[in-house]
């Protein structure tokens, strides 16, 4: 399946190219490491939208991964170029919901989409806390846009 890149409104793309150590020895990227893809592209996202992930750490606030799915279509091979495709698709004051599409730049295949749940923890006590402003509202502003 190809994807139209990109896919709308509200996606932020992260490029990079699969590493050798991502793969098995036939050259396939394994199913573990688009859980790493899946971060960088909520690290990206988050920075653009002016909430980078680094900040709310010093606030004091994790946002732990409560639940990951994803669905595997074609295999990434080592070298390809892919982009994580990634958006906000809820949020509420202590969870959010991040989703992803996975495709190689080249033709636009559609490899992989998943999601991730996260939900806000507090460093100091590890008991679920409010994601913090502006945190909270450029989150939900975000993940408002259709």
């Amino acid at each position: 399946m190809r994807l139209d890149v990109p896919p709308g409104r509200g996606w932020c793309a992260a490029r990079f190219r699969v590493r050798y150590a991502e793969t098995d020895a036939a050259g396939v990227v394994h199913h573990a490491a688009y859980l790493p893809w899946f971060e960088e592209g909520r690290s990206e996202l988050s920075r653009q939208v002016g909430a980078p992930y680094s900040e709310l750490e010093k606030r004091g606030v994790d946002l732990v991964v409560v639940k990951v799915e994803a669905r595997y279509r074609v295999a990434a091979r080592y070298d390809d170029q892919v982009v994580v495709w990634t958006r906000l698709s809820e949020v509420g004051s202590r969870r959010c919901v991040f989703t992803y599409q996975v495709v190689r730049e080249a033709d636009g295949e559609l490899l992989v989409t998943g999601s991730t749940e996260h939900v806000a923890l507090s460093r100091a006590s590890g008991r679920p806390t409010r994601i913090p402003e502006p945190f909270l509202s450029r989150y939900a502003g975000a993940a408002a846009v259709p």
